[in-house]
């Protein structure tokens, strides 16, 4: 393979300098946990099985990641990061009222966790696993029940003021909420898993059947704006 010497006295091979070689091998070992965690689970998973989904040596691993917990939190960690950046996006539209705005949100973070149900198995169920990532799993929904929270507040057509008392009442109106959306998101990821025979208003059927993020995201707007708007 051809090789070059830049400036800087770094060696290039195949166009990429050393650090972007890390990169990009950091990247196949985090994709790599959302396909093995999120399919045979963080207790049936070993180094090696990640290594073989990565196609990268074991030395590669431990360069990059002292252990499997590391990764495993590192995993979580770019979940977080990505749906911060779905949702800045979708902020970033500007398009409508507070109420459209809203669920434009809603309608991104929809389809980021229903594109791939890996990653919610990885964030949201394989994250009970440790007491470490119980708590990072807790950071990550605080902060879902944070962004609920925002989203409501500039729904209230009668009471605009931040009062302490009003923030309490958000912030317990958002986590009641996301707790019922993470449970219909778990179902949704394990819908096609064996068990009991399913009926026609079992969470998983209702989260993955046609037109079914589209109704959650319609219901979710409805019930974030009876919430905003909730007096007492």
């Amino acid at each position: 393979m051809a090789q070059e010497r830049p400036p800087g006295g770094q060696r290039v091979y195949g166009g990429l300098s050393p650090a972007e070689r890390v990169a990009r091998r950091r990247e196949q070992f985090l994709d790599a946990a959302v396909d093995v965690f999120g399919t045979v689970g963080w207790a049936g998973s070993t180094v090696a099985d990640i290594c073989r989904a990565a196609k990268l040596s074991p030395r590669f691993f431990y360069e990059e990641f002292p252990s499997r917990e590391l990764l495993f939190l590192a995993t979580t960690d770019r979940v977080a990061s990505q749906v911060e950046q779905v949702v800045r996006d979708a902020i970033a539209t500007g398009e409508g009222d507070v109420q459209t705005q809203a669920r434009h949100v809603l309608t991104a973070l929809a389809e980021y966790f229903t594109a791939d149900p890996r990653t919610v198995r990885v964030a949201l169920m394989e994250s009970l696993a440790t007491p470490e990532f119980r708590e990072q799993r807790r950071l990550l929904l605080s902060s879902f029940v944070e962004l609920a929270a925002r989203l409501m507040r500039p729904l209230r057509a009668d009471d605009p003021d931040d009062t302490p008392a009003r923030e309490r009442k958000d912030l317990l109106s958002a986590g009641l909420l996301v707790g019922g959306v993470v449970e219909v998101l778990i179902a949704g990821a394990t819908a096609n898993e064996a068990g009991p025979r399913r009926g026609p208003t079992d969470l998983g059927a209702l989260a993955v059947r046609r037109r079914g993020a589209a109704e959650l995201v319609e219901h979710l707007t409805a019930l974030f704006t009876a919430a905003a708007r909730l007096e007492g």
